[in-house]
């Protein structure tokens, strides 16, 4: 069983994007859509899904221009759930749901080799990668957009819920929600319909859009369009008991594509709008005794119900019955030729009702019983709503889950992303404070996708890093002190650069981010253009090492922001709280050059021991970067996303020459792959501090990150060596050295000390 994020990666390892935008640009652009989708199925936040809804929208500009265009349908969406899902019974989240549909569609085609011969005979295409990125097209479209007619049912739901919280659900007389001015709305103009005709290549014409979803519906699936069009006005007209997303969202979309003048509406994209169509209860109830949807009739709908269905883990609940009535929070997941396996992660398959009695939760309860894969593909005598011989094997299991620790309370609406994003390109100019927002549109518009993705991780990053200093961000009017200067210091902690942490912390950011794209330290080249084709960078080094001039821009940057970000008119503001958040905690690490033992089994105690700490604190972690077991601990403090400080005993160059030459002393080989991997570790360090010692090398530099713990790490055999000889120091700087320092400061082993024993 495996994550889902790595069952993608099989997709994108057989994707080529050459054909939609050129050659130069696939292959890094097919990197960066796989780290982007990577990034939200590792944690999961809606900010992520954004970013996913981003670079699809760029690479295929659906509606002309790339997110821009797209940025209105998506995330009026989320709104309309975040500000109305309260108010219903029954409601969990659509927009990273959609996310998730769309990674669970991509893992099915890379690994199911039977529903990929079904997709690629249907569309008669060949299996190569050129017809990966169509499937990428039309399935990104269909999932990421299957739930755009959700406000629409909300608004029918809402006074639904109403009037059951006032008269009971019997009650005969109550008030529901219909549509007015509906013809208008699916009305097509004779000129619409005339194209229509021309880029179906068929002889006849479409008054509305119900005939046309009728004409796809009967292409497809053999269903008479007189009988399809009454259908629809009837389930949407007068509807007392339910308004049907999917209807709405096929509607929307076809909308949207039909008012783009270059827009042609192939048999393809029109199955992306009977697929939103069928997706719901159209075909789950109106038709499903009469034609439950199969593969080779019907592809993307297939795919869409398919996965809809099976997508129900990680939902953020709003209703107030799908709070008390918990799904899984995760998955594990393998997917075969014609089968799929997935275990549903509960936190706890019991939950206690209103009236506090232990009952088993439903959704548990549905999967282990196997009524919920039953419902989907049909078992015995019931009937699922898809004609398949796919196998399903779900099943429930207990998993605890884990806390999460970082929450912030700046207001991260998708407009705001934007604005920020925009903001931060242009706020490294100088000049950009007398820009107009509209220029500034324009030349971010022209970016390539990976350095707009790169500003909107920086915008994300902001809610960190401004509550690492005590404040947040919102568009809203709140009694908070707004900060309207950086350099002031009267927020944080007392007498802090604040201005200077925002600087180290961006760029250690900016570090990270351009490692975790494949970027690596070299300066072997002289302009931009060779710099970003080679993708290497010489300012991938310790903030303290960057030149005056590197450093200018980031400070330049950081001041900038706050003007800049009053041009877009979106009332963003940056507010001071009254007292500080998370307290800081620092954990030094230390241990033995040249250590035995299993790294990855080392690796989890030390992970264990700071993600402990992480859950109620600002962890810090110091150590002085010796080959071993410093760069290891280190290692593991930023892959658990904590802030790293070294402490090292010569200048930075020369002690990379000091590392080598004692690994070579001592028989251990120190590669340039070594040298790059102790570069990059100490390029994503936010201080990088230097204290020699004139006597002892290590000495000045291990006592110094000792003297500042709170608690310490060690990898150590267990050895006291001496410390002193003829009453002279020997063994200074240590590991046994450290530890005795963290004793004699009245730090106690086990509880402050935590040994991880190793042989040297």
């Amino acid at each position: 069983m495996k994550k889902l994020n790595k069952l993608c990666n099989g997709f994108f390892n057989r994707l080529d994007l050459s054909d939609i935008i050129g050659a130069d640009a696939a292959k890094e652009d097919n990197k960066l859509f796989n780290k982007v989708l990577d990034r939200f199925l590792e944690k999961g936040n809606k900010e992520d899904a954004f970013e996913v809804y981003y670079c699809f929208s760029e690479i295929f500009r659906l509606f002309g221009k790339g997110y821009d265009n797209t940025q209105k349908l998506l995330e009026l969406l989320s709104d309309h759930e975040y500000h109305s899902g309260e108010l219903l019974s029954k409601h969990r989240d659509h927009y990273s749901h959609s996310v998730y549909v769309f990674a669970l569609g991509l893992a099915v085609y890379a690994h199911d080799k039977t529903f990929r011969k079904n997709f690629l005979s249907f569309y008669d295409l060949p299996d190569n990668a050129v017809s990966a990125s169509t499937y990428l097209y039309l399935w990104g479209m269909t999932s990421l957009f299957h739930d755009i007619g959700y406000p629409f049912q909300l608004a029918h739901e809402q006074i639904k819920i109403y009037t059951s919280e006032l008269w009971g659900e019997k009650a005969g007389f109550r008030p529901y929600v219909s549509f007015g001015n509906l013809d208008k709305f699916i009305a097509i103009d004779e000129n619409v319909s005339d194209k229509l005709s021309d880029t179906l290549c068929i002889d006849r014409k479409f008054s509305t859009l119900d005939e046309l979803l009728a004409y796809g519906l009967n292409k497809r699936l053999g269903f008479d369009e007189n009988f399809i069009v009454s259908l629809l006005r009837e389930r949407i007209i007068n509807q007392p008991k339910f308004v049907d997303h999917g209807y709405f969202g096929a509607v929307t979309l076809a909308k949207q594509l039909l008012d783009m003048p270059e827009f042609k509406m192939t048999e393809q994209r029109l199955d992306v709008i009977t697929a939103i169509l069928l997706h719901n209860s159209l075909s789950k109830f109106d038709l499903k005794s009469s034609h439950p949807i199969s593969a080779e009739e019907h592809p993307l709908a297939y795919m869409l119900m398919l996965c809809d269905e099976l997508q129900n883990w990680d939902r953020l609940a709003y209703g107030k019955v799908s709070k008390r009535d918990p799904i899984a929070w995760d998955i594990k997941i393998d997917i075969s030729d014609n089968n799929i396996e997935i275990e549903y992660l509960f936190d706890s398959r019991y939950v206690k009702d209103s009236d506090n009695n232990k009952r088993e939760c439903k959704s548990f309860a549905e999967i282990s019983s196997g009524d919920y894969a039953a419902a989907i593909t049909g078992n015995g005598n019931k009937n699922g709503f898809l004609s398949t011989s796919l196998v399903l094997n779900l099943t429930a299991g207990e998993c605890r889950k884990k806390k999460k620790s970082t929450l912030y309370a700046s207001d991260n609406s998708f407009i705001n992303l934007c604005d920020f994003a925009k903001a931060i390109h242009a706020s490294y100019l100088e000049e950009c404070r007398n820009m107009q927002a509209e220029y500034i549109n324009e030349t971010f518009d022209k970016l390539p996708l990976e350095f707009k993705i790169s500003n909107i991780e920086q915008a994300k990053s902001y809610a960190e890093k401004l509550e690492l200093i005590s404040c947040f961000y919102s568009n809203k009017d709140l009694d908070y002190p707004v900060v309207e200067d950086f350099k002031k210091s009267a927020y944080g902690n007392k007498n802090a650069d604040n201005l200077g942490f925002l600087c180290r912390e961006e760029h250690v950011r900016w570090v990270k981010e351009k490692l975790s794209m494949g970027w690596k330290y070299g300066s072997d080249y002289s302009s931009s253009q060779e710099r970003n084709k080679k993708k290497i960078h010489r300012d991938i080094i310790p903030y303290e090492v960057l030149d005056e001039k590197e450093r200018k821009k980031d400070e330049i940057m950081i001041n900038n922001i706050i003007p800049l970000l009053k041009k877009f008119g979106s009332n963003i503001r940056i507010y001071s709280y009254r007292t500080g958040r998370k307290p800081d905690l620092e954990i030094a690490g230390t241990g033995h050059r040249f250590f035995k033992g299993d790294r990855e089994k080392i690796k989890k105690e030390i992970k264990k021991i700071i993600e402990k700490y992480s859950e109620s604190n600002r962890v810090i972690v110091r150590t002085c970067f010796a080959y071993g077991a410093d760069q290891l601990i280190a290692e593991c403090a930023i892959e658990a996303g904590v802030t790293v400080k070294a402490v090292i005993p010569t200048d930075y160059e020369n002690y990379i020459k000091v590392v080598r030459k004692d690994c070579i002393d001592n028989g251990i080989p120190f590669t340039e792959e070594d040298e790059l991997r102790m570069r990059h570790l100490i390029a994503q360090t936010a201080v990088c501090k230097t204290v020699k010692d004139e006597n002892y090398f290590y000495t000045g530099a291990s006592k110094y990150i000792v003297d500042k713990c709170d608690k310490l790490i060690a990898l150590w055999d267990g050895k006291e060596l001496p410390l002193e000889e003829n009453g002279k120091p020997v063994n200074m700087g240590g590991t046994y050295y450290c530890i005795n320092e963290a004793r004699k400061r009245g730090l106690k082993d086990g509880e402050d000390i935590f040994i991880i024993p190793c042989e040297r």
